[in-house]
């Protein structure tokens, strides 16, 4: 009894209160893809979102807006994630004549399952040197974790899971050989 009562108290603090996502953690294996792509130093350029995107700064879980906990939107998380990556990576450099570049064009986590949620982001990347374009392709990520069908739990947990759903979207541009290629 204890227990549902605990619940039922995190459900009406949670309810109507907005979030945030949490701060992006570097993942040591896109670290390490990054340093065994042997890469230039990069630039991050411009980081955006889709103009028709939806969910650029907020969005819903079960009713509950989450904000990027960066900047002004999620582009801006993005862009973020990828400084952090490339500083570990010992790969960031402002003034670089090769420079990586985005548009966000699907960032969304569904939070309303019973036994499990997902989360789907991708983007498009770019890859220029010296103002030329070397690299650009689509990057997508999805990610299902096990949830509940209470509120209280499944809310924390789409929250929690993405940073890992940008992790997995990074994943897919540092392992891709193209890009690679391009930031040799």
């Amino acid at each position: 009894m204890k227990f549902l009562s605990a619940i039922v108290s995190i459900a009406l603090l949670l309810g109507g209160c907005a979030t945030q996502a949490p701060p992006y953690q570097a993942s040591i294996d896109n670290v390490q893809a990054l340093q065994r792509a042997q890469a230039t130093a990069l630039n991050i350029g411009t980081v955006v979102p889709e103009t028709s995107l939806g969910t650029a700064t907020s969005i819903s879980l079960r009713g509950n807006p989450m904000s990027s906990s960066v900047g002004v939107g999620y582009a801006d998380y993005l862009a973020a994630a990828l400084k952090q990556e490339l500083e570990l990576a010992k790969l960031l450099d402002p003034k670089s004549a090769t420079q990586v570049s985005a548009v966000l064009t699907k960032n969304d986590i569904a939070a309303g399952g019973i036994s499990t949620n997902s989360g789907e982001i991708a983007a498009v990347f770019t890859v220029k040197r010296d103002g030329a374009v070397r690299y650009e392709a689509t990057k997508e990520a999805t990610l299902t974790w096990e949830s509940s069908f209470v509120g209280a739990i499944a809310i924390p947990l789409a929250q929690q899971n993405y940073p890992r759903l940008v992790q997995k979207l990074l994943t897919e541009l540092f392992t891709d050989p193209a890009f690679a290629a391009a930031c040799k």
